[in-house]
């Protein structure tokens, strides 16, 4: 967008312009790198001489006070000396000491003093001078307690907080080598001019002072010198050298140990001046430099650069006027020339493209339209013109294209807002069209919105369909669910009374004749219960419900369990049983333990099932192959065997080998199809070989993870004793009156009393009026079923009794419903003695964990 009243710039004025800042900044970036490389230099050189000059002070420090304590052991060993303090003769120490004075005057410290017997004997009388009294000195004596060594010290006098260098000597006497006292030695700190004096003179400097505490204790400056006025002291890591004068500042080491008195000196900093007239002389030079190069590239530019750009606008200029575009003339610039001919080629392209898409939209068997803000037509192509029965001549719509503009207005109108639309379909004359409707932009502005639309007549139809046959096949799929869970329900309600009443027979009857019939009656149960929970577990696994829950045990445990399970039936059958296992018996994997005992079980059986004579064997290993392992399981039997055609169809559901195979051996042929899909859950395989009259072989691999850790030990139950529960009463709500017979001959068997209700609202009432020690709910029956009553019982009486679900539903989100409205447990009917005694064990180790 054209901002108005701004002058217009000439490329010429701006490539002038734009080379005159290119040199400023390269001049810039020249000097300034010059000046930084100078100043690294300088700053360098100015570290060095700080440094040398803060040794040399040191140094010379060093040697002051190595003079003095020359002259302190000197003065200690004089016998003349040791005698005066043996007689304690102060007039002859005073003589003696003003002689020393006199004959070495700049090695003199500030004052002496002898301490004897835990005392000041003798003192030069100079510390009077510095404000300390004799009360001062013994405090001084008392502070100093090494020997031998320089220690900085403080003491506050009546004028200020003086610091002072002191060092002791111990006086023996050479006549008996004992101690005979010590000769201190003092150096002021505080206005000791004569000391920074020497210091300067030494260094070559043109000023030095002492500081502590950043207060000036010594100084050779004065208010009246230059030097003094303009000197001020650098702020930490600022560099000196724009500075005239060089500060020094160093912490003094006493005794080879660092100390808070700071020395600092002043000298002339000659390199400045120099520094700052030179680059005066470059800045200067520099932009001389700039301006004729400035002159002279506006000329250049002006003469050649500008004749071509006119050259190049007029083409432009013109090639925007026609429809076809001339050939450009050339230009004596390389860069304008290639311009140009771009320019030339990218006009006869755009205008090759438009026609390309006018001949798109023109000829396009979809309806293409562009409306306006108002929801106008600017454009529209043939196809539209036709399905909407819309005359562009005249401008005439008709009630076809009314009712189109009707159902379409409220998308353009969110089209207008910015909005892309895809996918919305519009019916016009009884076919159905999908439009896409997108904004036209222009400077951040919809000025536009365009549509095309494609017939999807065919495409709906074909949904529809599709969407009627996904919902056949669900109600389909829910309809065998729901047979399935009926018949499970129908089913186990009185296979409940059969198993139960078969167990309470067996416990009472004295021949052997009649537990063999009862126990043919309880293994013809078992038998079909063992189909129902197979057609239960292979609709589970075609609804994908069938769950692989992974975990550690021991390899072993499983072994073991088969062994223990189908000794006893190759034993009756007068058949041999090998097993071949060589896997540790600390050997722990990761899987699904529950199926893959499933499998073995289902394998065995079969072996079992269609073995008369010879041997059944069983063979557990594991194999490792790369980064995984696997487990291989073989399962042979020297039985009846298959043929070619009967392998083919093995693992398809309720198939056998052939008719016979059914009436002799019976079966539903589900056992090895549920094989089947429970590797395919696992990522296992089976294969399988087989010879008539010669046996079978079938093996399985299974991939698994070897762990380390290890499980939880398992604790052996105690011996069940009925006495030890503590249930002395319980409420069985159940409306079929066989399935209560079971439960409470069970109850009776155990010393257990027990109240029997038939519903849900009968369960309620009793709860109401007494206590029991636990409750066994049944599921479907009348009035009130079992999970209403559960959460009745617990939310609206508030009751904290052990409620444990009887159910004939095998599935689990049956168990779960239960558990969720408040049961404690689930016992899946038919009801087992043993499963009912673990029931038992339940509530027991649930009591006592509570209490």
């Amino acid at each position: 967008m054209a901002i108005s009243g701004s002058p217009k710039l000439s490329l010429s004025q701006l490539l002038t312009r734009l080379i005159v800042v290119f040199f400023l900044f390269v001049t810039a970036g020249v000097y300034i790198q010059s000046y930084q490389l100078t100043l690294a230099g300088i700053n360098q050189e100015i570290t060095r001489t700080l440094t040398q000059t803060s040794r040399l002070l040191q140094n010379v420090f060093d040697s002051r006070l190595t003079s003095l304590q020359i002259h302190q052991n000197t003065n200690a060993a004089s016998v003349t000396l040791q005698s005066m303090v043996a007689n304690e003769n102060s007039a002859a120490l005073d003589d003696y000491f003003i002689e020393q004075e006199q004959q070495d005057v700049a090695n003199t410290p500030d004052f002496r003093f002898i301490a004897k017997d835990d005392r000041v004997l003798w003192h030069d009388g100079s510390s009077l001078f510095h404000g300390i009294d004799r009360e001062q000195l013994e405090q001084l004596r008392l502070q100093l307690r090494g020997i031998n060594r320089w220690a900085l010290t403080t003491i506050t006098t009546e004028m200020e907080q003086s610091y002072l260098l002191m060092r002791r000597t111990p006086i023996v006497f050479q006549s008996n080598g004992k101690l005979g006292g010590y000769l201190y030695v003092v150096v002021m700190l505080n206005g000791n001019f004569s000391f920074v004096k020497s210091l300067q003179r030494a260094s070559g400097t043109q000023a030095v002072w002492l500081s502590a505490d950043n207060v000036t204790l010594a100084s050779t400056l004065s208010s009246n010198d230059e030097i003094g006025r303009d000197l001020t002291l650098p702020s930490p890591g600022e560099s000196q050298a724009f500075r005239h004068y060089l500060v020094s500042q160093a912490k003094l080491r006493i005794a080879g140990e660092p100390s808070k008195i700071a020395l600092l000196s002043a000298q002339q900093n000659d390199n400045v001046v120099a520094l700052q007239r030179q680059m005066g002389i470059n800045l200067l030079l520099t932009t001389m430099v700039i301006i004729v190069a400035a002159i002279w590239v506006n000329r250049f530019v002006q003469t050649r650069i500008a004749d071509s750009l006119e050259k190049l606008m007029r083409y432009t200029q013109g090639a925007r006027s026609r429809q076809r575009t001339l050939p450009f003339a050339g230009s004596d610039i390389e860069e304008f020339n290639h311009i140009g001919k771009t320019l030339e080629s990218t006009f006869d392209a755009l205008y090759e493209k438009e026609r390309s898409l006018q001949d798109l939209f023109d000829y396009a068997l979809s309806p293409i339209i562009v409306w306006d803000t108002h929801f106008d037509i600017t454009r529209i192509n043939p196809a539209a013109k036709l399905k909407l029965n819309y005359d562009e001549q005249i401008h005439a719509s008709s009630w076809l294209y009314d009712q189109f503009m009707y159902a379409i207005t409220p998308h353009l109108q969110r089209a207008l807002n910015g909005t892309i639309l895809k996918g919305v379909n519009i019916e016009i004359d009884r076919r159905v069209y999908r439009w896409n409707l997108a904004p036209l932009m222009v400077d951040n502005q919809v000025k536009a919105v365009i549509g095309q639309g494609q017939e999807i007549t065919s495409l709906i139809e074909a949904e529809q369909q599709s969407q009627r046959a996904k919902e056949a096949a669900e109600a389909s799929a829910r309809a065998k669910s729901e047979f399935l869970a009926k018949m499970s329900h129908e089913i186990r309600t009185p296979l409940n009374g059969i198993l139960g009443i078969t167990q309470i027979l067996s416990d009472k009857a004295k021949e052997k004749e009649q537990k063999e019939l009862l126990g043919s009656l309880y293994q013809s149960g078992e038998h079909l219960l063992t189909v129902l929970n197979d057609v239960l577990d292979l609709s589970k696994i075609e609804q994908g419900k069938m769950t692989i829950e992974h975990g550690d045990f021991y390899l072993h445990d499983m072994i073991r369990t088969v062994e223990n399970i189908y000794t006893p039936i190759c034993e009756s059958k007068q058949i041999a049983l090998t097993i071949d296992a060589p896997v540790a018996d600390d050997t722990m994997v990761c899987s699904d333990q529950s199926r893959l005992t499933q499998i073995l079980f289902n394998l065995m059986s079969n072996a079992v099932k269609f073995t008369h004579v010879g041997k059944v064997g069983m063979t557990i290993k594991l194999v490792e192959s790369g980064e995984q392992t696997r487990l291989h399981i073989e399962v042979s039997d020297t039985g009846v065997g298959m043929n070619q055609q009967a392998l083919s169809s093995l693992f398809d559901p309720f198939v056998q080998a052939d008719s016979s195979v059914t009436r002799t051996y019976g079966g539903s042929g589900l056992g090895l199809s549920i094989v089947k899909s429970l590797l395919d859950l696992l990522g296992g395989e089976i294969d399988v070989t087989s010879e008539p009259d010669k046996g079978s072989r079938f093996m399985v691999t299974v991939p698994v993870a070897v762990t380390h850790a290890k499980p939880a030990q398992t604790v052996e139950a105690d011996p069940f004793d009925p006495a030890s529960l503590g249930i002395e009463r319980l409420l069985l709500v159940e409306d079929n009156k066989i399935n209560a017979m079971v439960a409470q001959a069970f109850c009776k068997k155990y010393q257990i009393d027990v109240d029997w209700v038939k519903d849900g609202e009968q369960a309620i009432e009793r709860l109401q009026q007494a206590h029991y020690d636990l409750v066994l709910m049944d599921n479907h029956m009348p009035k009130l079923g079992g999970i209403d009553a559960t959460k009745a019982i617990r939310k609206t009486l508030g009751l904290d009794v052990p409620i444990y679900a009887c159910t004939a539903d095998a599935y689990g989100h049956v168990h779960e419903a239960f558990y969720q409205a408040g049961a404690d447990y689930v016992i899946v009917k038919p009801i087992k003695e043993a499963s009912f005694i673990e029931a038992l064990r339940h509530y027991t180790c649930t009591e006592n964990s509570s209490s």
